[in-house]
């Protein structure tokens, strides 16, 4: 039965029935039509119209018609008909109808105990590669309280799916994706290609989007993480409203400025989700100041970065669910940014601020910045060296040089009271590194390793803050 009706849905060749009969009164009234003959009863598949089709109240193209619909809807397929080409149809709006076949896309459609081909009901790709880009995407239909189902698998030949959903106008959307043996993720975009929201839980976990969308088409990736892996996805939604006016730029270049903060502060209060996933501010201190940036406020998980004028993050707030983030920095005058953004695929409100208070004169600068610049460690021997210094958000790195006269095994350890810096050995003649340490917060540092005669930098550097660090370093001749 399954490809009897796939063969209908390709424009296969029908064979035709006898016409109907009609039966006459003996009076000679004419009866009502008799409803036209079905070569095939079926069990309620569903199918999905691959452009705009009619529905009609007989299987011709004069018939009542019954309604319209438009590209991606769906409609249960209730028979074949005798009639070449025709279909017997249910939708929400029309209990009996008939339609032309070939307006219906060719689906998997899977028959009741066919665990194999699929599940009644499910759309599922028609082969494994016309799928996988937007523009072959398998329409799925118009997004309600009724989930849309599919189901299909993915793996390193066939690494994504992808499906069509549309919305008549601001909808909550759910999307889940389950059923996976293997690691597979999915994510949400518009028209355009750009990223909404997005899942990528660990191996067979279970994926989870929601989001709030204005009418329109939007796309579902479903994309192997090298695994093969079969999954189901579900989509429905439930009437939302449009999200309030957003009146924070999306990058630094259309940032709301929040202006000069120094000796003051200033505050602002947005929103970020899927449909707004990145708010930038600006602002400026014309002297060094300890910054203290707050965000606050939340219904759900939002973090910040604060940036530097040339992109580079300087710090970063990432407490969890709806705590609220708090950030400190010593800066040097100058420009610098706040970039808010959801941690996950809920959208919430809040609220930041920034505040500026004077700072005391950066500590004495020993090491350099650059390699050339290094400063010089001496006599590294059995007995440990100590020298302390500092790096942060004004003196990212520090170089160290120091030279090695016998072959000797090297100990460096690093330690720090506050911020988080991490170390790295290199070879100077060609700057390779040949050992590094990048332990977390305050935790310290230790590097060991037997060297060669010759001449070596330690590259201290900035993870998160201003840290003040000690930094020993001695040298064993090796046996």
């Amino acid at each position: 039965m399954t490809s009897c009706l796939r063969g209908l849905l390709l424009g296969s060749v029908f064979i035709l029935a006898a016409a109907p009969a009609f039966a006459q009164t003996p009076a000679a009234v004419p009866a009502p039509p008799a409803p036209p003959a079905v070569l095939e009863e079926m069990d309620a598949l569903s199918f999905v119209t691959w452009a705009s089709a009619s529905v009609r109240d007989a299987p011709n193209g004069t018939a009542e018609l019954k309604e319209t619909l438009p590209f991606g809807s769906q409609v249960i397929v209730t028979g074949r008909l005798a009639v070449g080409g025709w279909v017997r149809v249910q939708t929400p709006n029309t209990p009996v109808g008939y339609m032309w076949a070939q307006t219906l896309a060719p689906m998997r459609i899977a028959m009741p105990g066919a665990a194999a081909e699929g599940t009644p009901g499910v759309v599922a790709p028609a082969d494994d590669s016309a799928d996988d880009t937007v523009g072959t995407a398998t329409p799925l239909g118009t997004v309600g309280g009724s989930p849309l189902a599919a189901e299909g698998r993915v793996s390193n030949s066939d690494q994504t799916d992808v499906y069509a959903i549309t919305t008549d106008g601001w909808t909550n959307l759910s999307v889940d994706l389950t059923g996976m043996t293997g690691d597979a993720d999915i994510e949400l975009r518009d028209g355009d290609g750009g990223t909404l929201g997005s899942s990528a839980a660990g191996g067979s976990d279970d994926e989870h989007i929601a989001a709030v969308l204005k009418a329109g088409t939007y796309y579902l990736v479903i994309t192997s993480y090298g695994d093969d892996t079969p999954y189901r996805l579900s989509v429905s939604g439930t009437p939302g409203e449009e999200p309030p006016a957003d009146s924070a730029g999306s990058s630094q270049s259309d940032a709301r400025d929040l202006g000069d903060v120094t000796g003051t502060s200033a505050e602002a209060s947005d929103w970020v989700g899927p449909a707004d996933a990145s708010d930038y501010y600006a602002f400026k201190i014309s002297e060094r100041q300890a910054v203290t940036i707050g965000l606050a406020g939340m219904s759900a998980d939002a973090d910040i970065n604060l940036e530097g004028a040339d992109g580079s993050n300087l710090l970063s707030g990432t407490n969890t669910d709806t705590d609220a983030e708090a950030l400190t920095a010593t800066l040097d005058a100058g420009t610098y940014y706040l970039n808010v953004y959801p941690a996950g695929s809920e959208a919430t409100e809040y609220r930041v601020t920034v505040a500026g208070a004077p700072a005391a004169p950066p500590p004495p600068d020993h090491a350099g910045n650059t390699p050339e610049e290094a400063g010089t460690i001496e006599r590294v021997g059995p007995q440990a060296v100590t020298i302390k210094d500092w790096v942060g958000f004004t003196d990212r790195d520090d170089y160290w040089r120091f030279t090695l006269v016998n072959r000797a095994d090297v100990t460096i350890g690093l330690t720090m009271d506050q911020g988080d810096a991490d170390i790295d050995l290199l070879r100077a003649s060609d700057q390779e590194s040949l050992i590094s340490g990048a332990e977390s917060g305050t935790d310290p540092e230790e590097l060991q390793l037997r060297l060669d005669p010759g001449t070596y930098l330690l590259r201290v550097y900035s993870y998160q803050g201003d840290t003040p660090y000690t930094l020993e370093a001695k040298a064993v001749p090796a046996k």
